[in-house]
């Protein structure tokens, strides 16, 4: 598997050539690389090298369906590890509750990484990217993931939500209230959760500015205020 921060650092050339690789056949890309080039020896594929009679070989598109369902699995375990961080009383048990749910969001994200890597048109693998690395604090990387999916898929609402929380992680005021403009006009009730997500990052950034003016804060408390009373 190629490693994480090779992804990375290949995610902004990677939006171009999923669509052209998307395009084309996902066993073409199975037969081009050859067993043992995209993931490891292919399912059905005897340890001599003779081919099983008995099971087929995998498709990239194939391995790709497995990486991701593995992926979900973790994302699984993680939702359960957060509830478990929500319940905590004492501050160590919150403390390890919360390191698991980073370890499994970050198990997830190398499932999900792995799919794109073989199956590269797969939008909902992308859209998973973009939420792990939202959860762990990835906040660039999520921009560029969804910008994956909106080019693979455009008007895809829910990245437009992801990408606007992590916009506001970057402290990217002017992005989210694009994003957030995108959605209220084609998703009212998605535009009125990222509004809610707006008012908590505000009352963060109250308490915390991380960098934000207070100038360019208080511009946006205005903002949001002219933008909800709108959608009344």
């Amino acid at each position: 598997m190629t490693p994480n921060w090779i992804m990375r650092f290949q995610r902004q050339f990677l939006v171009s050539a999923s669509l052209l690789l998307a395009m084309g056949s996902a066993d073409c890309l199975a037969q081009m690389a050859g067993p043992g080039q995209m993931g490891g020896p292919m399912h059905g594929a005897a340890v001599g090298g003779e081919p099983s009679p008995s099971a087929p070989e995998l498709s990239a598109s194939d391995l790709a369906v497995v990486a991701y369902k593995a992926g979900l699995a973790y994302i699984g375990k993680a939702k359960d590890a957060d509830s478990d961080a929500v319940k905590a009383t004492d501050d160590k048990k919150k403390a390890k509750a919360l390191a698991k749910v980073s370890n499994l969001y970050g198990k997830a994200l190398d499932r999900f990484e792995d799919a794109v890597e073989k199956d590269p048109g797969m939008v909902d693998a992308w859209y998973d990217i973009g939420l792990c690395e939202l959860h762990l604090g990835f906040y660039d990387e999520a921009v560029m993931a969804y910008a994956t999916v909106l080019e693979l898929k455009p008007g895809f609402s829910e990245a437009y939500e992801n990408r606007a929380e992590a916009y506001l992680g970057l402290n990217k005021v002017a992005e989210a209230k694009y994003d957030y403009m995108t959605l209220f006009k084609t998703a009212r009730p998605l535009a009125g959760q990222l509004m809610t997500y707006m008012r908590g990052w505000i009352d963060e950034r109250q308490r915390d500015p991380k960098g934000v003016r207070s100038e360019d804060l208080a511009a946006f408390v205005k903002w949001t205020d002219e933008r909800a009373a709108i959608a009344q």
